[in-house]
């Protein structure tokens, strides 16, 4: 199966398929006690003005319109179409639809309109088999002291076979995904291992592992 297809039938299914507490656009960064990537992104924008950003595989808005709510314009890049009107209708409950430009698009396929302040790129690495050409446009999109944010599956937990309807290409913890940011300042560079998932519940209970990077442009 696609990942269009699994995507745009989760989506479908759900009111909410992802981040489903209450506090899930907070911009505190304390109350991510359980989300060590966006309790750093946050505290890292703290007195920073904002800019642009780029969210690569948005799925339903919640980092868009996160930074949405911090005054960032926002593009929103997401492959299924019933993720993309979620999006769009989150954001307006939220106040912030003239702040986050959904874009329906494969970010295999897709170049960014650069500069950027900061791109985000969560959960979506590990269904791309080849991910050296959307790092480089990611990088190349980023302004000089600007940030990327990516988080993806390692290798280190197998995935199970239950997850496994979409194909998964899973990094190396010292693969090419760090490798490519050898030469930007790691503001966090961290290896989950073997998680219990707790994010959806339309899967048995299972666990991953985690390649995490926030990394800053230096030149």
């Amino acid at each position: 199966m696609r990942a269009v297809e699994y995507f745009d039938r989760v989506y479908g299914d759900n009111d909410r398929y992802w981040w489903q507490g209450e506090d899930r656009y907070a911009t505190d960064p304390d109350l991510y006690p359980r989300s060590l990537l966006t309790q750093q992104t946050l505290r890292l924008l703290q007195g920073q003005p904002p800019g642009r950003a780029l969210d690569l595989g948005a799925g339903e808005g919640p980092d868009a319109i996160r930074l949405a709510l911090l005054r960032y314009q926002v593009d929103a890049v997401e492959v299924s179409r019933v993720a993309g009107a979620k999006i769009r209708r989150f954001a307006a409950e939220e106040g912030v639809s003239s702040r986050v430009n959904v874009v329906v698009a494969d970010i295999e396929d897709y170049t960014p309109a650069g500069p950027y302040d900061i791109v985000i790129c969560n959960g979506v690495l590990h269904y791309i088999e080849d991910k050296v050409p959307v790092i480089s446009k990611m990088q190349a999109g980023t302004r000089v002291g600007g940030l990327n944010v990516i988080s993806l599956w390692s290798t280190f937990t197998s995935v199970p076979e239950y997850h496994t309807s979409v194909p998964a290409f899973c990094d190396d913890e010292n693969g090419i995904v760090v490798k490519m940011y050898s030469s930007w300042e790691k503001k966090l560079l961290y290896f989950e291992r073997d998680k219990a998932e707790s994010a959806h519940s339309d899967l048995p209970p299972h666990r991953h592992s985690h390649i995490k990077i926030i990394a800053c442009r230096t030149v």
